[in-house]
């Protein structure tokens, strides 16, 4: 049995003989003093760690400084060291690697800007500790007759001179200017195929311009800033309410629109977008012009099929432009695609009607 050196002091005369009388136990203390030495010795134990805390010493090695690292997170409970956890953006350091609100989370996610036309497209960043959506793109100066907004401002080529509706400044027909401020027709040639495509050669075409033949042209180049390929009869109705009536064509001119076909002669003037049914050789009706519609042109004129079921428009190419002769010409055989691959490399013969945006 192993005993204390109080219980040793109570039972061994040896160590007894050591201290002073007045500190010497009884010599046969029997079991009660040994058990009160005991129970002292457990409450000492306790009792200094209670004392050391009470003047100020720490009980928990923890708690010491051990450096301060990159630390900047949150402090732990009862003021210890930071916590560190994953970044986020909050003008804090919360990985403790010493950098504030880097790689915080959800920065770099796309996002819609207040911004119009090039500036809407964003990307989430982290400012000030707090997330914002920043333009992808920066404002720049307008490109005229390409349809974006590139100054952000709203509205589309604003920045650019508005001429008479031709970019040769030559209407051929709808001359009247005060009648007809936003409709004219334009005649010219282009080498890129096709109604839809934008401007390619900066509007330098048209029937007097010094590139009558359009080469490196699209068929928006004969129209001028500010104008567009009028996109069918209902576009060409709100410039011209009488459509292609009440002025005179020269003889063997025809003038295209981006209006839309199913084939058959069928004009798209409605809304269904059924691609099963309102595609190119459908002859669906009700339809709704698509990409897929594009059988067949169809405009104003004196040159081609005259047709009475395509709204204002009275004129019509018919399969291949068959109705139509040189320079017109549609392509690669594909008689449900017309106007995705007409051409017309050469001034005769009228254009297109172009409306103002």
């Amino acid at each position: 049995m192993s005993w204390s050196w109080g219980e040793r002091l109570l039972t061994d005369s040896a160590a007894r003989s050591k201290f002073p009388a007045f500190l010497r136990p009884p010599h046969d203390p029997g079991i009660l003093p040994i058990l009160f030495m005991r129970v002292s010795t457990f409450a000492l134990a306790l009792a200094v760690p209670a004392l050391l805390l009470a003047c100020g010493a720490r009980s928990d090695p923890t708690e010491f400084d051990l450096g301060s690292g990159g630390g900047g997170g949150a402090g732990g409970a009862g003021g210890g060291p930071p916590v560190c956890t994953v970044e986020l953006c909050n003008g804090v350091d919360d990985d403790c690697d010493g950098v504030i609100d880097e790689e915080s989370q959800n920065a770099g996610a796309d996002c819609i800007t207040d911004l119009p036309g090039i500036c809407k497209d964003g990307t989430v960043v982290c400012t000030g500790g707090a997330l914002a959506c920043a333009p992808d793109q920066d404002p720049k100066p307008e490109i005229c007759g390409n349809g974006i907004d590139e100054d952000c401002n709203g509205i589309i080529d604003d920045a650019c001179a508005k001429g008479n509706g031709c970019s040769d400044d030559t209407r051929e027909v709808f001359v009247d200017e005060q009648q007809f401020p936003h409709f004219a027709a334009c005649s010219g040639g282009w080498s890129i195929p096709g109604l839809g495509s934008l401007p390619q050669c900066n509007h330098l075409a048209g029937d007097t311009s010094p590139n009558p033949s359009g080469d490196g042209c699209s068929a928006a180049d004969l129209c001028s800033p500010g104008f567009h390929i009028c996109k069918g009869s209902d576009d060409v109705a709100s410039r011209s309410p009488g459509g292609c009536s009440g002025v005179g064509f020269p003889p063997n001119v025809f003038f295209a629109t981006r209006q839309g076909s199913t084939g058959c002669g069928i004009c798209t003037l409605g809304t269904d977008e059924d691609p099963d049914i309102c595609n190119g050789c459908s002859c669906g009706g009700n339809c709704k012009t698509t990409e897929l519609t594009a059988n067949d042109l169809f405009g104003c004129g004196t040159l081609g099929e005259f047709h009475d079921n395509c709204g204002v428009l009275n004129v019509t190419s018919n399969n291949g432009c068959g109705a139509l002769f040189w320079p017109w010409q549609c392509g690669n055989g594909d008689l449900c695609a017309e106007a995705h691959n007409v051409t017309k490399p050469g001034p005769e013969g009228g254009g297109v009607l172009c409306c103002a945006d």
